[in-house]
């Protein structure tokens, strides 16, 4: 995958005022669970509300796959579009926010997967009809990207909300499709009571900014932006998607208890530093690598995509975000 980086020397610096036609990309799997009557009602309110706000008509592109997704927002950012609103999940945002980086089309959200962690933690509303009305007055955030390595891998993988070693990756990887489509959301927190009840700590050697800490946990999330329950709970302390740093967020202990004392040590926690408790610490930096003991699975914004040593760094303000005027900086 291309380094966000390069963008902006391939002829779509930053700050670039487009001249194009917005685009509205729907992803595949943007119908669950309310089926493809849902779907084209929420296509063609969308519609309506981006040429309400531009006086254009959108170019609407449907894509089956990942890489039509990708292939979707390149061509947005190549026609010059001011932005792109992509109706789908998480891994659909991700591969577009992916290619817009650096490029002068901002990307818009709404929300029809089953976790939306980025359009929780930016303040889009989690329901679609209403993240499409927001759009009316929505404004451009610049936010960072995190480019992750994980294991052997030769290319990095990017994400918008976090990276995930052990605990949470061991969820994802247990949620099946069909709990996702029946239960949504509140599958993940099924799957996470059973497999806390087998979660034992594991060692994990973390580096951050070139400082070495040793440990125990049963999760190390490296987070860009997000909140422990997506639209629901938030750190005290809060995880900033601006602030170009990736913060580090470890819970120790043992089983569901463990999970539980360090997931509330981290909610409670007003500071940065090496321990916020006996079962939790909070760190920050540009660059973070996670050696864990044995195999422990890696998530990428809710996506296992392996194990082993992750490597994370930021990218500071690599992407801009359409989202509601009263959330976040100016």
């Amino acid at each position: 995958m291309p380094d966000p980086r390069d963008h902006a020397a391939a002829g779509h610096p930053p700050g670039r005022s487009p001249d194009g036609p917005p685009y509205l990309v729907v992803a595949a799997g943007a119908s669950r669970p309310g089926g493809a009557a849902r779907l084209r009602a929420l296509v063609e309110d969308a519609a309506a509300a981006i040429e309400a706000r531009t006086g254009v008509a959108p170019v609407v592109r449907a894509t089956a796959t990942a890489a039509e997704g990708r292939a979707a927002a390149l061509a947005a950012a190549a026609a010059g579009a001011p932005f792109l609103v992509v109706v789908g999940g998480d891994g659909s945002v991700r591969s577009a926010a992916a290619a817009l980086a650096g490029t002068g089309t901002a990307l818009g959200i709404v929300p029809a997967g089953t976790g939306n962690l980025l359009a929780a933690a930016l303040g889009i509303p989690r329901a679609p009809r209403r993240a499409i009305r927001a759009l009316a007055t929505a404004r451009e955030r610049p936010i960072d990207l995190g480019r992750a390595v994980v294991g052997d891998a030769a290319s990095p993988v990017l994400f918008l909300v976090a990276a995930g070693v052990g605990f949470d990756a061991r969820v994802m990887a247990a949620t099946t499709e069909r709990r996702k489509r029946s239960l949504g959301i509140a599958a993940y927190f099924a799957t996470a009571t059973a497999v806390g009840l087998r979660l034992r700590p594991f060692a994990v050697r973390l580096v951050i900014d070139g400082t070495a800490h040793e440990t125990d946990a049963i999760a190390v999330l490296v987070a860009n932006a997000g909140e422990l329950v997506p639209g629901l709970l938030r750190p005290r302390l809060p995880l900033v998607p601006d602030d170009g740093l990736l913060d580090v967020l470890v819970a120790r202990g043992r089983g569901v208890w463990g999970a539980s004392r360090g997931a509330l040590e981290l909610l409670l926690g007003s500071g940065v530093h090496a321990a916020v408790g006996p079962y939790a610490a909070r760190m920050a930096g540009r660059r973070v690598e996670v050696e864990a003991d044995g195999d422990e699975p890696v998530e990428v914004d809710g996506d296992v995509v392996g194990a082993g040593r992750l490597v994370a760094e930021v990218v500071p303000g690599a992407v801009r975000v359409l989202v509601p005027p009263d959330q976040g900086p100016r």
